[in-house]
């Protein structure tokens, strides 16, 4: 993750807090700690709730006596509306690539995406899929069905795809309720983009997709932008 912008404009709000976990990589979220904790927490893969922020570089947590003083502090943009970059990973593991998903029948209009693997288990609908090479390359639409060998959209692809064309998928959708949550890598830095829909995860609110084909290098550098869903300073969208 890494904080691209802000909703209203502006710079960072940078602030140094204590931690309560000793924090070993940049760009994921921090959350308020409780009422007996030290300081700040590390969020989880399935949680974000009372974001502070994202960090910009690292702590140690400790609490005894040394050569010096054991207070760990870490910086974190504190903006609520803060616009975070998320690359999407192709499984729980940061910088995993996406998976290619050949197309297996043909189609004459452009509604199945069909493939020899199943889009119900996890349940897919409600999230995007995009052409990776073919004449539907670069072009996105919305899963509005699953089934055990396709993926249905509402919104025709422009274009037939024929059977060896590769299509992408992630379980993501801009300004939508059904993808309102996701859940984060181990490093807590990606999303994975391959577990269900709307499962109960982290809250964030994707507010735009970039989301790349062949010529991008889509299987590693497809990536969402969103905003905290549950931020300790307001904002909360759930």
């Amino acid at each position: 993750m890494r904080v691209v912008g802000h909703l209203s404009g502006g710079a960072p709000v940078l602030k140094k807090y204590q931690v309560n976990e000793t924090v070993t990589v940049i760009g994921i979220p921090l959350c308020a700690g409780a009422t007996t904790e030290a300081g700040l927490d590390l969020g989880s893969t399935t949680d974000a709730l009372d974001m502070v922020g994202v960090n910009y570089d690292l702590a140690t947590y400790a609490t005894a006596q040394g050569t010096s003083d054991p207070e760990g502090e870490i910086t974190v943009n504190i903006r609520q509306d803060a616009i975070i970059e998320c690359r999407l990973a192709g499984g729980a593991t940061s910088g995993t690539a996406l998976t290619l998903y050949p197309i297996t029948t043909a189609t004459t209009d452009g509604l199945d995406v069909t493939t020899a693997e199943t889009w119900a288990t996890p349940e897919l609908k409600y999230g995007v899929t995009w052409g990776y090479d073919g004449a539907n390359a670069g072009i996105f639409r919305k899963i509005t069905n699953t089934s055990t060998t396709a993926g249905t959209v509402t919104v025709a692809f422009p274009n037939d795809h024929q059977v060896g064309d590769n299509f992408l998928r992630a379980n993501v959708w801009p300004m939508a309720l059904e993808t309102f949550s996701v859940k984060l890598t181990s490093a807590l830095d990606e999303i994975d983009a391959t577990v269900a829909v709307a499962s109960t995860n982290a809250e964030f609110q994707v507010i735009d997709m970039n989301l790349y084909d062949i010529g991008g290098n889509g299987t590693l550098k497809s990536c969402v932008l969103m905003v905290s869903g549950d931020h300790i300073l307001g904002g909360r969208l759930t």
